[in-house]
């Protein structure tokens, strides 16, 4: 793993690039993870890093970062807003293109991590988009959070997107309410029972949510 900055002096972010441990036949293929924010950012580091090192072994160029204002980047926490929070993505999508040497990158975002990724990828940039556990505009949002806005945006990856729920059946079932309403087609949605990465709890805190990063990773290659 390589710990290096990125952005610019007055933004400074902290990222963390894990080379690919053996080269993928055909192109170059890079993943880019969108961590969450608050307390859940801490419950699901290890989750976030494991998934990270699961593609790396599988031939992914893959990149973490903290967005300014959160981990061990610059900025104070009252720094941190939607715009800020999506001009990091971007940021670093830039930066693992070209450590990587990829036209194109896969996102991955968890819960408002999530969010953000949806609002900042781009068709252009963005070969493929993974939102796990993303949060409801009916949920309550973290400051700086977007909302998640089911279409829009969403629409123009088809089927390069990936929604994955392993929260509850609950949850679940609110967001395919929502992509019914918006067109019996938008089947992107994927129930996937799981230890809650971002949640602390006596029972899972620190468990590895296995089956939802299995699925992530089959469903990359």
């Amino acid at each position: 793993m390589n710990p290096l900055y990125l952005g610019t002096a007055a933004r400074r972010l902290f990222g963390i690039h894990e080379p690919a441990a053996a080269a993928r036949a055909g192109r170059v293929r890079a993943a880019l993870f969108c961590y969450p924010l608050g307390q859940e950012y801490i419950y699901a580091h290890r989750s976030m890093r494991h998934l990270a090192s699961k593609l790396a072994s599988s031939g992914f160029q893959t990149l973490r970062f903290d967005y300014f204002g959160t981990g061990d980047s610059g900025g104070e926490e009252s720094d941190s807003d939607e715009y800020g929070l999506q001009c990091d993505v971007r940021t670093a999508i830039e930066t693992l293109k070209e450590i990587a040497q990829a036209p194109k990158v896969t996102l991955i975002g968890l819960r408002a991590g999530a969010n953000i990724a949806a609002k900042a990828a781009s068709p252009a940039e963005v070969e493929r988009l993974i939102l796990w556990d993303p949060i409801l505009a009916t949920q309550q949002l973290p400051a700086g959070a977007p909302v998640l806005e089911i279409g829009t945006a969403l629409d123009a990856f088809a089927d390069r997107l990936l929604i994955v729920v392993s929260e509850n059946r609950e949850t679940y079932d609110e967001f395919h309410k929502a992509c019914a309403a918006h067109s019996a087609q938008f089947n992107a949605i994927e129930f996937i029972p799981s230890p809650c990465p971002w949640q602390e709890s006596a029972t899972v805190t620190g468990a590895l949510p296995v089956p939802a990063i299995l699925r992530m990773q089959q469903w990359l290659q």
